[in-house]
């Protein structure tokens, strides 16, 4: 489908938020939390991004794009408020159990996009959750003003570790003990997706849920002429 980039906001260092819409005004198709949506960037050049806004709302697609590599560069770059892009019609790999008597969240760095849909989904379901967020910096972390609440109340906990893994969140530590009814989701870098896969091996079947960008599966949507 064709989407028009209605608004463009810095987030973070290095982090753009684009706000998709429909270019007649019209509901977008609905979307579930942790859903995510494939964007052609270039002629065979696709990629999938997390929606990040709250899934109640039918009429626009947040994601957020990190300036790494050359395609995420053309976003940043080239991509202005006005445009056109083609866009595929909302997925989802990643959704919240609905058995699920609480949820923790694990996000590192961009990988806080489909969390954030998830605690408004939750936020509004008035259920049970913790958020973990790791990042470099707080000059890094994208949301940092609108999660500030959550964190006041206990809700979401920041973890900047300055560039050492060592300095942030202790995955093992966090994940060492299960406790009935807990689903965990986590998004994040490679190495942090490992650790959090040792770290809760002994958890339940079903119990973990991760998400996974390591090449998008989905068929190149098609530019409309």
């Amino acid at each position: 489908m064709l989407l028009r980039v209605r608004s463009i906001t810095y987030l973070a260092a290095r982090i753009n938020g684009y706000e998709l819409v429909d270019p007649d005004g019209q509901d977008l198709p609905p979307f579930t939390a942790g859903a995510h949506i494939s964007v052609q960037l270039a002629e065979g050049v696709v990629r999938d991004f997390s929606l990040w806004n709250d899934p109640a709302e039918r009429t626009r697609y947040c994601i957020a794009v990190l300036r790494e590599g050359l395609t995420s560069c053309r976003l940043h770059e080239e991509i202005r408020v006005g445009a056109f892009v083609a866009g595929s019609m909302p997925r989802n790999n990643f959704p919240l159990a609905p058995e699920a008597e609480r949820h923790l969240l694990i996000a590192g760095g961009i990988g806080i996009t489909p969390i954030m849909a998830m605690i408004a989904e939750l936020r509004r379901l008035r259920a049970e959750f913790h958020a973990h967020y790791c990042t470099r910096s707080p000059e890094e972390t994208a949301f940092l003003d609108d999660l500030a609440v959550l964190a006041a109340l206990g809700r979401v906990q920041f973890h900047h570790d300055g560039g050492y893994p060592a300095n942030g969140l202790d995955i093992t530590a966090t994940l060492r003990e299960w406790r009935p009814g807990t689903h965990l989701y986590c998004c994040g870098p490679a190495g942090m997706m490992a650790a959090a896969a040792t770290a809760s091996a002994h958890w339940p079947v079903g119990t973990v849920h991760f998400e996974f960008f390591a090449g998008p599966n989905a068929v190149a949507p098609m530019m409309p002429e």
